[in-house]
Protein backbone atom coordinates (compact mmCIF):
# COMPACT_ATOMS: atom_id res chain seq x y z
CA UNK A 1 0.00 0.00 0.00
CA UNK A 2 1.72 3.81 -0.80
CA UNK A 3 1.00 5.85 1.66
CA UNK A 4 -0.87 9.11 0.92
CA UNK A 5 1.34 12.65 1.06
CA UNK A 6 0.01 15.55 2.02
CA UNK A 7 1.77 18.76 0.99
CA UNK A 8 0.69 22.01 2.21
CA UNK A 9 1.89 25.36 0.38
CA UNK A 10 0.93 28.36 1.97
CA UNK A 11 0.72 31.39 -0.63
CA UNK A 12 0.66 35.14 -0.32
CA UNK A 13 1.53 37.07 -3.14
CA UNK A 14 4.05 34.63 -4.99
CA UNK A 15 2.75 34.88 -8.44
CA UNK A 16 5.64 35.53 -9.89
CA UNK A 17 7.89 32.24 -8.70
CA UNK A 18 4.15 30.14 -8.22
CA UNK A 19 4.10 28.04 -11.30
CA UNK A 20 7.24 26.84 -10.89
CA UNK A 21 6.09 25.75 -7.20
CA UNK A 22 3.04 23.99 -8.34
CA UNK A 23 4.79 22.81 -11.27
CA UNK A 24 7.26 20.70 -9.38
CA UNK A 25 4.88 18.83 -7.08
CA UNK A 26 2.39 17.95 -9.96
CA UNK A 27 5.35 16.33 -11.63
CA UNK A 28 6.45 14.68 -8.96
CA UNK A 29 7.49 10.63 -9.78
CA UNK A 30 5.49 9.82 -6.36
CA UNK A 31 1.68 10.14 -7.85
CA UNK A 32 -0.43 9.62 -4.83
CA UNK A 33 -0.67 13.22 -3.62
CA UNK A 34 -2.93 15.61 -2.00
CA UNK A 35 -1.85 19.09 -2.50
CA UNK A 36 -3.40 21.49 -0.66
CA UNK A 37 -2.77 25.13 -2.21
CA UNK A 38 -3.30 27.70 0.85
CA UNK A 39 -4.24 31.43 -0.54
CA UNK A 40 -3.59 33.54 2.19
CA UNK A 41 -5.53 36.86 1.12
CA UNK A 42 -3.51 37.68 -1.83
CA UNK A 43 -3.73 40.70 -3.85
CA UNK A 44 -1.36 39.28 -7.07
CA UNK A 45 -3.10 36.70 -9.61
CA UNK A 46 -1.61 34.45 -7.13
CA UNK A 47 -5.39 32.53 -6.95
CA UNK A 48 -5.84 32.71 -11.06
CA UNK A 49 -2.32 30.73 -11.17
CA UNK A 50 -3.90 27.86 -8.34
CA UNK A 51 -6.98 27.57 -9.96
CA UNK A 52 -5.35 27.29 -13.41
CA UNK A 53 -3.22 24.02 -11.92
CA UNK A 54 -6.43 22.92 -10.60
CA UNK A 55 -8.21 22.16 -13.61
CA UNK A 56 -5.94 19.68 -15.23
CA UNK A 57 -5.20 17.64 -11.53
CA UNK A 58 -7.54 16.33 -9.24
CA UNK A 59 -5.36 15.78 -6.44
CA UNK A 60 -5.26 19.75 -6.36
CA UNK A 61 -7.30 21.09 -3.62
CA UNK A 62 -7.16 25.48 -2.86
CA UNK A 63 -7.74 27.04 0.38
CA UNK A 64 -8.70 30.21 0.48
CA UNK A 65 -8.55 32.84 3.68
CA UNK A 66 -8.32 36.89 4.46
CA UNK A 67 -4.38 37.56 5.11
CA UNK A 68 -3.78 35.73 8.72
CA UNK A 69 -0.22 34.68 8.46
CA UNK A 70 2.07 31.86 7.82
CA UNK A 71 1.28 30.28 10.75
CA UNK A 72 -2.64 30.46 10.37
CA UNK A 73 -1.63 29.53 6.48
CA UNK A 74 -0.56 26.15 7.73
CA UNK A 75 -2.98 25.56 10.16
CA UNK A 76 -6.18 25.43 7.69
CA UNK A 77 -3.53 23.23 4.90
CA UNK A 78 -3.08 20.94 7.35
CA UNK A 79 -6.85 20.69 9.18
CA UNK A 80 -7.76 19.90 5.14
CA UNK A 81 -4.72 17.14 4.79
CA UNK A 82 -5.76 13.78 5.20
CA UNK A 83 -2.47 12.21 4.01
CA UNK A 84 -0.56 9.49 6.40
CA UNK A 85 2.48 12.33 6.06
CA UNK A 86 3.15 16.15 5.38
CA UNK A 87 5.31 18.10 3.69
CA UNK A 88 5.84 22.03 3.95
CA UNK A 89 6.53 23.68 0.47
CA UNK A 90 6.92 27.85 0.67
CA UNK A 91 5.31 29.03 -2.52
CA UNK A 92 8.88 30.51 -3.73
CA UNK A 93 10.40 27.44 -3.56
CA UNK A 94 10.23 24.11 -5.85
CA UNK A 95 11.47 20.59 -5.21
CA UNK A 96 13.11 18.14 -7.28
CA UNK A 97 11.19 15.73 -9.11
CA UNK A 98 11.99 12.85 -7.71
CA UNK A 99 11.81 14.68 -3.79
CA UNK A 100 9.27 12.75 -2.02
CA UNK A 101 10.31 8.83 -3.55
CA UNK A 102 13.59 9.99 -2.05
CA UNK A 103 12.25 11.04 1.61
CA UNK A 104 9.53 8.38 1.53
CA UNK A 105 12.10 5.90 0.83
CA UNK A 106 13.84 6.89 4.31
CA UNK A 107 10.29 6.42 5.57
CA UNK A 108 9.18 2.49 4.64
CA UNK A 109 12.53 1.49 5.27
CA UNK A 110 13.46 2.76 8.56
CA UNK A 111 9.68 3.28 9.95
CA UNK A 112 10.48 6.72 11.32
CA UNK A 113 8.34 9.44 12.38
CA UNK A 114 10.65 12.40 10.55
CA UNK A 115 12.67 12.11 7.18
CA UNK A 116 15.22 15.80 7.77
CA UNK A 117 17.08 16.41 4.32
CA UNK A 118 19.48 19.08 3.53
CA UNK A 119 18.50 21.65 1.17
CA UNK A 120 19.36 23.69 -2.13
CA UNK A 121 19.48 27.51 -1.64
CA UNK A 122 19.83 29.42 -5.22
CA UNK A 123 20.54 32.87 -6.14
CA UNK A 124 19.77 34.05 -9.62
CA UNK A 125 20.52 30.76 -10.98
CA UNK A 126 23.79 29.91 -8.32
CA UNK A 127 22.79 27.17 -6.04
CA UNK A 128 24.81 26.42 -2.69
CA UNK A 129 23.92 23.27 -0.59
CA UNK A 130 22.95 23.37 2.85
CA UNK A 131 23.90 20.92 5.47
CA UNK A 132 22.23 19.74 8.94
CA UNK A 133 25.26 19.57 11.41
CA UNK A 134 24.12 16.22 12.57
CA UNK A 135 25.41 12.75 11.82
CA UNK A 136 23.13 11.32 9.30
CA UNK A 137 21.33 8.40 10.07
CA UNK A 138 18.49 7.15 12.43
CA UNK A 139 17.59 8.08 15.71
CA UNK A 140 15.74 6.73 18.20
CA UNK A 141 13.37 8.55 21.23
CA UNK A 142 16.31 7.35 23.86
CA UNK A 143 19.59 8.29 21.06
CA UNK A 144 17.39 11.96 20.68
CA UNK A 145 17.23 13.03 24.38
CA UNK A 146 20.52 11.06 25.03
CA UNK A 147 22.76 12.36 22.22
CA UNK A 148 21.14 15.12 19.86
CA UNK A 149 19.74 17.24 23.14
CA UNK A 150 22.86 18.59 23.36
CA UNK A 151 22.95 20.20 20.20
CA UNK A 152 19.95 20.33 18.04
CA UNK A 153 18.73 23.73 18.87
CA UNK A 154 22.14 25.28 19.29
CA UNK A 155 25.87 23.71 18.74
CA UNK A 156 28.01 25.94 20.86
CA UNK A 157 31.53 24.72 18.91
CA UNK A 158 29.47 26.28 15.71
CA UNK A 159 27.46 28.95 16.74
CA UNK A 160 24.50 27.48 14.75
CA UNK A 161 21.57 25.22 14.64
CA UNK A 162 22.48 21.29 14.70
CA UNK A 163 19.02 21.16 12.75
CA UNK A 164 18.43 23.90 10.34
CA UNK A 165 15.04 25.42 11.79
CA UNK A 166 12.95 25.15 8.45
CA UNK A 167 9.98 22.95 8.80
CA UNK A 168 9.76 22.90 4.71
CA UNK A 169 12.02 20.27 3.23
CA UNK A 170 10.86 17.68 5.77
CA UNK A 171 8.23 14.80 5.60
CA UNK A 172 6.17 14.27 8.74
CA UNK A 173 4.03 12.05 9.82
CA UNK A 174 0.96 13.53 9.89
CA UNK A 175 -0.80 12.64 13.23
CA UNK A 176 2.33 14.35 14.72
CA UNK A 177 1.78 17.53 12.40
CA UNK A 178 -2.06 17.77 13.11
CA UNK A 179 -0.92 17.78 17.03
CA UNK A 180 1.74 20.72 17.47
CA UNK A 181 0.98 23.11 14.15
CA UNK A 182 -2.40 23.77 15.69
CA UNK A 183 -0.99 24.67 19.33
CA UNK A 184 1.30 27.03 17.83
CA UNK A 185 0.28 31.31 18.05
CA UNK A 186 -0.66 32.73 15.34
CA UNK A 187 1.06 35.80 16.49
CA UNK A 188 4.37 33.74 16.00
CA UNK A 189 5.65 35.82 13.12
CA UNK A 190 9.47 34.75 13.78
CA UNK A 191 10.60 31.87 14.62
CA UNK A 192 7.43 29.87 12.98
CA UNK A 193 9.46 27.61 11.86
CA UNK A 194 11.10 26.26 14.75
CA UNK A 195 8.02 26.63 16.88
CA UNK A 196 6.42 23.41 14.90
CA UNK A 197 10.28 21.51 14.18
CA UNK A 198 11.60 21.09 17.63
CA UNK A 199 8.83 19.96 19.30
CA UNK A 200 8.20 17.75 16.84
CA UNK A 201 11.66 16.19 16.99
CA UNK A 202 11.70 15.98 21.02
CA UNK A 203 8.33 14.07 20.97
CA UNK A 204 9.02 11.14 17.70
CA UNK A 205 9.53 7.76 18.37
CA UNK A 206 12.82 8.17 15.69
CA UNK A 207 14.00 10.54 13.22
CA UNK A 208 16.21 10.06 10.23
CA UNK A 209 18.69 12.70 9.19
CA UNK A 210 19.64 12.03 5.67
CA UNK A 211 21.68 13.82 2.86
CA UNK A 212 19.05 14.42 0.47
CA UNK A 213 19.48 17.43 -1.58
CA UNK A 214 16.10 17.77 -3.18
CA UNK A 215 14.27 21.32 -1.60
CA UNK A 216 15.26 24.28 -3.72
CA UNK A 217 14.97 27.31 -1.60
CA UNK A 218 14.70 30.79 -3.87
CA UNK A 219 16.92 33.37 -2.28
CA UNK A 220 15.63 36.84 -2.50
CA UNK A 221 18.24 39.12 -1.23
CA UNK A 222 16.79 42.57 -1.58
CA UNK A 223 13.74 41.81 -0.05
CA UNK A 224 15.38 42.90 3.43
CA UNK A 225 16.33 46.10 2.14
CA UNK A 226 12.97 46.96 1.06
CA UNK A 227 11.98 46.78 4.84
CA UNK A 228 12.70 50.78 5.24
CA UNK A 229 10.25 50.89 8.20
CA UNK A 230 11.63 48.14 9.88
CA UNK A 231 11.97 48.80 13.89
CA UNK A 232 14.18 46.70 16.07
CA UNK A 233 12.45 47.07 19.49
CA UNK A 234 9.19 45.69 17.61
CA UNK A 235 10.73 42.92 15.24
CA UNK A 236 12.59 41.23 18.96
CA UNK A 237 9.46 41.45 20.60
CA UNK A 238 8.14 39.08 18.01
CA UNK A 239 11.12 37.32 18.15
CA UNK A 240 10.29 36.83 22.06
CA UNK A 241 6.66 35.82 21.43
CA UNK A 242 8.01 32.53 19.37
CA UNK A 243 10.87 31.86 22.34
CA UNK A 244 7.97 32.35 25.17
CA UNK A 245 6.12 29.41 23.25
CA UNK A 246 9.46 27.59 22.86
CA UNK A 247 9.89 27.85 26.18
CA UNK A 248 6.70 26.01 26.78
CA UNK A 249 6.60 23.31 24.55
CA UNK A 250 9.97 22.16 24.55
CA UNK A 251 12.66 19.95 27.49
CA UNK A 252 13.79 21.64 30.27
CA UNK A 253 16.90 20.57 29.33
CA UNK A 254 17.02 22.93 26.34
CA UNK A 255 17.05 25.98 28.11
CA UNK A 256 20.67 27.11 27.29
CA UNK A 257 20.27 26.23 23.52
CA UNK A 258 17.29 28.16 23.29
CA UNK A 259 19.26 31.12 25.38
CA UNK A 260 21.88 31.20 23.20
CA UNK A 261 19.41 30.57 19.88
CA UNK A 262 17.38 33.66 20.86
CA UNK A 263 20.32 36.11 21.43
CA UNK A 264 22.02 34.95 18.20
CA UNK A 265 18.37 35.60 16.17
CA UNK A 266 18.22 39.16 18.30
CA UNK A 267 21.52 40.18 17.44
CA UNK A 268 21.38 38.81 13.48
CA UNK A 269 17.96 40.40 12.87
CA UNK A 270 19.29 43.50 14.75
CA UNK A 271 22.44 43.46 12.66
CA UNK A 272 24.65 43.47 15.49
CA UNK A 273 23.28 47.70 16.39
CA UNK A 274 20.70 46.66 19.10
CA UNK A 275 18.78 49.71 20.54
CA UNK A 276 20.49 52.59 20.93
CA UNK A 277 24.37 53.28 21.25
CA UNK A 278 24.09 52.88 25.54
CA UNK A 279 22.65 49.27 24.64
CA UNK A 280 25.30 49.02 22.13
CA UNK A 281 28.05 50.08 24.40
CA UNK A 282 27.06 47.00 26.92
CA UNK A 283 27.21 44.50 24.30
CA UNK A 284 30.01 45.63 21.92
CA UNK A 285 28.89 42.77 19.02
CA UNK A 286 31.59 44.10 16.87
CA UNK A 287 33.40 45.07 19.75
CA UNK A 288 34.24 49.20 20.99
CA UNK A 289 33.61 51.32 17.52
CA UNK A 290 34.30 54.87 17.22
CA UNK A 291 31.54 57.24 16.59
CA UNK A 292 31.59 58.78 13.61
CA UNK A 293 33.61 55.89 12.10
CA UNK A 294 33.72 55.04 8.22
CA UNK A 295 32.57 51.61 8.35
CA UNK A 296 32.31 49.02 5.20
CA UNK A 297 31.02 45.93 5.68
CA UNK A 298 31.69 41.84 4.47
CA UNK A 299 29.09 40.12 3.30
CA UNK A 300 25.57 39.97 2.33
CA UNK A 301 24.12 37.43 3.77
CA UNK A 302 20.54 37.96 6.20
CA UNK A 303 23.04 39.14 8.78
CA UNK A 304 25.04 41.51 6.75
CA UNK A 305 21.83 42.93 4.60
CA UNK A 306 20.00 43.79 8.40
CA UNK A 307 23.62 45.36 9.57
CA UNK A 308 23.55 47.31 6.19
CA UNK A 309 19.97 48.82 6.79
CA UNK A 310 21.27 49.61 10.75
CA UNK A 311 24.24 51.88 9.87
CA UNK A 312 22.94 53.03 6.95
CA UNK A 313 20.55 55.01 9.61
CA UNK A 314 22.35 55.52 12.15
CA UNK A 315 23.64 59.04 12.21
CA UNK A 316 26.35 57.65 14.24
CA UNK A 317 28.45 55.72 12.13
CA UNK A 318 29.10 56.56 8.35
CA UNK A 319 28.37 53.14 6.32
CA UNK A 320 30.84 53.46 2.74
CA UNK A 321 31.46 50.21 1.02
CA UNK A 322 29.54 46.80 1.11
CA UNK A 323 32.03 43.51 -0.01
CA UNK A 324 30.82 39.97 -1.00
CA UNK A 325 32.47 36.80 -3.28
CA UNK A 326 28.84 36.36 -5.05
CA UNK A 327 28.86 40.69 -5.66
CA UNK A 328 27.82 39.49 -9.30
CA UNK A 329 24.26 38.00 -8.01
CA UNK A 330 24.01 41.00 -5.64
CA UNK A 331 24.54 43.68 -8.15
CA UNK A 332 21.67 42.30 -10.40
CA UNK A 333 19.26 42.73 -7.53
CA UNK A 334 20.48 46.12 -6.99
CA UNK A 335 22.77 45.57 -4.18
CA UNK A 336 25.52 48.12 -4.30
CA UNK A 337 28.09 45.09 -3.56
CA UNK A 338 31.63 45.49 -4.74
CA UNK A 339 33.74 41.98 -5.35
CA UNK A 340 36.84 41.36 -2.92
CA UNK A 341 39.86 42.57 -4.52
CA UNK A 342 38.67 45.90 -4.14
CA UNK A 343 38.50 45.75 -0.35
CA UNK A 344 42.73 46.90 -0.26
CA UNK A 345 41.42 49.52 -2.27
CA UNK A 346 38.73 51.41 -0.25
CA UNK A 347 39.25 53.50 3.00
CA UNK A 348 37.61 52.47 6.27
CA UNK A 349 38.28 52.99 9.72
CA UNK A 350 36.40 49.37 10.32
CA UNK A 351 35.43 46.47 8.20
CA UNK A 352 32.66 44.58 9.60
CA UNK A 353 32.10 40.71 9.18
CA UNK A 354 28.24 40.06 10.33
CA UNK A 355 28.21 36.46 10.27
CA UNK A 356 27.84 33.64 12.46
CA UNK A 357 28.93 30.88 9.57
CA UNK A 358 32.57 29.24 9.84
CA UNK A 359 32.21 28.98 5.79
CA UNK A 360 31.92 32.53 5.34
CA UNK A 361 34.11 33.07 8.15
CA UNK A 362 36.81 31.07 6.74
CA UNK A 363 36.18 32.46 3.13
CA UNK A 364 36.82 35.95 4.43
CA UNK A 365 40.15 34.84 6.73
CA UNK A 366 41.55 33.40 3.11
CA UNK A 367 40.62 36.77 1.54
CA UNK A 368 42.46 38.74 4.50
CA UNK A 369 45.31 36.73 4.20
CA UNK A 370 45.47 37.36 0.31
CA UNK A 371 45.40 40.92 0.06
CA UNK A 372 47.22 41.31 3.54
CA UNK A 373 44.34 42.94 5.05
CA UNK A 374 44.82 45.71 8.21
CA UNK A 375 43.66 42.81 11.08
CA UNK A 376 43.15 46.26 12.90
CA UNK A 377 40.17 47.33 11.49
CA UNK A 378 38.41 43.74 10.94
CA UNK A 379 35.96 43.20 13.24
CA UNK A 380 34.23 40.24 13.36
CA UNK A 381 30.63 39.63 14.88
CA UNK A 382 30.09 38.02 18.47
CA UNK A 383 27.61 37.10 20.92
CA UNK A 384 28.73 39.97 22.82
CA UNK A 385 30.47 40.85 26.14
CA UNK A 386 27.63 40.25 28.08
CA UNK A 387 26.82 36.60 29.36
CA UNK A 388 23.83 35.30 27.68
CA UNK A 389 20.96 35.43 31.12
CA UNK A 390 22.19 39.57 31.47
CA UNK A 391 22.60 39.66 27.64
CA UNK A 392 18.50 38.89 27.59
CA UNK A 393 17.92 40.57 30.84
CA UNK A 394 19.36 44.03 28.84
CA UNK A 395 17.09 43.59 26.16
CA UNK A 396 14.21 43.71 28.74
CA UNK A 397 13.14 40.07 28.84
CA UNK A 398 13.37 37.40 31.45
CA UNK A 399 16.21 34.62 30.44
CA UNK A 400 13.87 31.43 32.11
CA UNK A 401 10.37 31.96 30.07
CA UNK A 402 11.12 35.04 27.28
CA UNK A 403 8.04 36.76 28.88
CA UNK A 404 8.78 40.94 29.41
CA UNK A 405 10.13 42.35 32.46
CA UNK A 406 8.04 44.32 34.16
Amino acid sequence: MTPLISIVVPIYNLAPYLFQCIHSITNQTYKNLEIILVDDGSTDNALEICEFFRKSDSRIKIITQKNSGLVSARKSGVRMASGDYIFYIDGDDWIDTDCIDQYLKYIQEYDVDLVIGNYKRELLGKFKTIKNHITPGKYTQAEIEKYLIQKIIWDEQITNHGIKTYSWGKLFKSNLVKKFQETIPNEIMVGEDAALLYPIIFNSKSIYITNINAYNYRQRSNSILKSINFNTDNEIKKIAIAFQYLASALPEDTKKQLQKYFQSICIIRAGGFIGNNDIYKNLLIFGSIKEKSIISIYNSGSFGQHTYRQIQNNTDYKIKDWFDIDHHENNLTKMSIKPPEFINTCDFDYLLIPSFNQETINEFLSITKKYNLDLEKIRFATLGVKNTNDFINLLGFNSENFSPLK
